[in-house]
This record gives structure tokens, C-alpha cells and sequence, in this order.
């Protein structure tokens, strides 16, 4: 298993699994974690888009997500991948961060796998 900190939460690696929960380092950051996790729940039910990692379970209230875990891009493909071009779809904007720890490899295809704000 591997430990990722991101800004808000923390995220457990499991060779199936990511497991986020929010951080306890401080309360504001704790809410955001909370938020963040509702935030992915809420997107994922309403939207189902592919290119979403799907969201596999949840605890009320934000604090616990389980997504399944997608392969990192490499510094190659991510040089190489358009993430403008991803976050068109349709009527709305898939909310992602350009950054390379947003995007993964899951079923064939590249999904954000860090959505929201």
C-alpha cells in the first residue's frame, strides 16, 4: 500500500483501490477534504461520464471514497495528452486540474481521477 497527501486529503493505494479521506491536520482543511470527497460523489452520480473514475463507494458527509485505482500517466503522456480537448464534453466542462496526478489510466482509457474544485 502507498500514502498520497494531496492538499485536502489523504488518499490510501491499495493494489485494487484509492481510498480518500479527508486530512486531519488542521479543521479548514479537514472541511475541504470533506467537501472535496461530496463534491466527487455529487459529479460522479449525476454526470457518469467515462471520463470520470467511477466511484465504487462512499460514506455520507464526505468522509470516506473509494474509486478504483487507475494507472498514473507517465511524464510522456502526459507531455503529450490534450487536457483541454478531455475536459469538452458536451454542454459542460469536465472539472479537472491540469496537472499529471489528475489523470490515470482505467479500463483503456485516460479518466481524471481528482475532479472537482
Amino acid at each position: 500500500m502507498r500514502v498520497a497527501q494531496g492538499a485536502t486529503r489523504t488518499v490510501f493505494l491499495t493494489t485494487r483501490y484509492a481510498i480518500k479521506i479527508p486530512r486531519c491536520i488542521e479543521w479548514r482543511l479537514f472541511l475541504h477534504g470533506l467537501l472535496a470527497n461530496m463534491q466527487e460523489a455529487h459529479f460522479w452520480r449525476h454526470l457518469r461520464s467515462d471520463k470520470l473514475c467511477p466511484i465504487l463507494w462512499r460514506c455520507p458527509g464526505g468522509f470516506l471514497l473509494v474509486m478504483p485505482r487507475a494507472v498514473p500517466l507517465s511524464r510522456e503522456e502526459f507531455a503529450t495528452f490534450d487536457t483541454r480537448a478531455f475536459r469538452c464534453e458536451g454542454t459542460w466542462v469536465v472539472p479537472v486540474e491540469d496537472k499529471q496526478d489528475s489523470f490515470g489510466w482505467y479500463q483503456g482509457r485516460i479518466v481524471a481521477v481528482d475532479y472537482g474544485t
